[in-house]
This record gives structure tokens, C-alpha cells and sequence, in this order.
């Protein structure tokens, strides 16, 4: 019979990588607001025809997807790096705040779909669902003083927000190659843009503490 060590899995990634990941993260979040986002915020006419009936909900959906995009790497660094924790507490409601706020946004045009597209909408109400369950788990977590576990789920919250940046560099992407028509495109994307992600950060928080361990 061998002899098993454990060693410490609950350390955070490194400094260094911690910092690239997540200053590519505000890097891009900043560049999808400028982009995609703010026409919706400055010229009430940006692509009206797709949501004349549905603007509240829209800017909803936006705006606290927005707070949640450009709060959370700041929010994970400081989490992570164990710093200033009075911030992080605020930073981190202000956080829950805007990911709930924007869900009641996603919910709503995720029933009703631009172009009656309804696999569109499945994707996005599935969205949804795992921001709010990531998000709340994390915070069940903390409030339990599960720190580890608190910080993954924090982690699998972002990866979740961080869709909103996803799904617009795919739909770009497919409608440069031509692939599929629109109804396609954003179907897609409305499924991959959290669930693929999802999935590769659960393989690498998971396959970490299995490969920490050697026999």
C-alpha cells in the first residue's frame, strides 16, 4: 500500500497569473461596454426595431451586467489577495446587487425573445440561472466562513459574467465566417458563451485539487 500526501490546495493561483487573468478580463469587460453596450445607454434608437417593447428590461439586463463586469475583477483580486476587506465586503454587494438586477432583465427577454427565437432564449434564461445560483452560493458560502469555497464560487460567478463579453466576440466571429444564419448564431452562443467556460473552469478548480494529491 502507498503512502498519499496531500498538499495545500486551497492556495490561491499565483500573483502574477492572478494579475494577467484578471487585467485581461477589465481590459476586454472595457472595451465590450465601450462597444457594445454604451449605444444602448446613449442613443435610446440603437436598434430599436429588435427591442421597441422591451427597453426597461434591456437596460436593466445591461447596466447591472455592466456593474457585475467591471466590479468583479477588482472584486476577485482583492478576495483572492486577501486585501482590503471592507471594500471587498461593499464591492461585493454592490456585486450580488447588479447580478441580480440584471437576471430580472435576462428572465424577462429571455421569455420574450427577440424574433421569437426560443433556443435564444433557452440559453439566455439558462444564463441566468447559473449567475444567480453561482452568485447566491457564493454567498451561502462566505456567510458560513467557507472561505475556499466561497472564492471558487466567486470565480464560477465571473466566469458566468463574463459571458456578456463572450457572447458578443462569438456572434462577431460566426458572422464573420458565415456560419450558420442569425437564429443559429445566436442560439449558439446564448448557450456556449457560460456553459462551455463553466464547464473548463470546473475542470481546472476540480482537476487542481485532484493533481495535488499524489500517491
Amino acid at each position: 500500500m502507498s503512502a498519499t500526501t496531500t498538499l495545500d490546495i486551497s492556495a490561491p493561483p499565483s500573483r502574477r497569473t492572478a494579475i494577467g487573468l484578471l487585467s485581461l478580463a477589465m481590459l476586454l469587460a472595457l472595451a465590450f461596454f465601450g462597444v457594445a453596450a454604451l449605444p444602448y445607454l446613449t442613443t435610446p434608437g440603437y436598434n430599436a426595431e429588435l427591442y421597441a417593447d422591451k427597453r426597461i428590461p434591456l437596460l436593466l439586463h445591461i447596466v447591472g451586467g455592466t456593474v457585475a463586469l467591471l466590479t468583479g475583477p477588482i472584486q476577485l483580486w482583492l478576495g483572492l489577495a486577501d486585501r482590503r476587506m471592507g471594500l471587498h465586503r461593499r464591492m461585493g454587494m454592490a456585486y450580488m446587487t447588479a447580478v441580480g438586477t440584471s437576471s430580472i432583465g435576462a428572465f424577462y427577454l429571455a421569455t420574450h425573445p427577440s424574433g421569437g427565437y426560443w433556443m435564444f432564449g433557452a440559453g439566455l434564461a439558462g444564463l441566468g440561472v447559473a449567475w444567480l445560483t453561482t452568485t447566491g452560493l457564493a454567498f451561502l458560502a462566505i456567510k458560513r466562513n467557507l472561505i475556499a469555497d466561497h472564492k471558487e464560487w466567486m470565480i464560477r460567478s465571473y466566469v458566468v459574467t463574463f459571458a456578456f463579453v463572450l457572447f458578443r466576440i462569438g456572434v462577431v466571429a460566426l458572422e464573420a465566417l458565415k456560419i450558420g444564419s442569425q437564429e443559429q448564431q445566436l442560439s449558439v452562443m446564448a448557450w456556449s458563451c457560460w456553459a462551455v467556460p463553466l464547464f473548463v473552469t470546473e475542470v481546472v478548480l476540480q482537476g487542481r485539487k485532484i493533481l495535488a494529491v499524489r500517491a
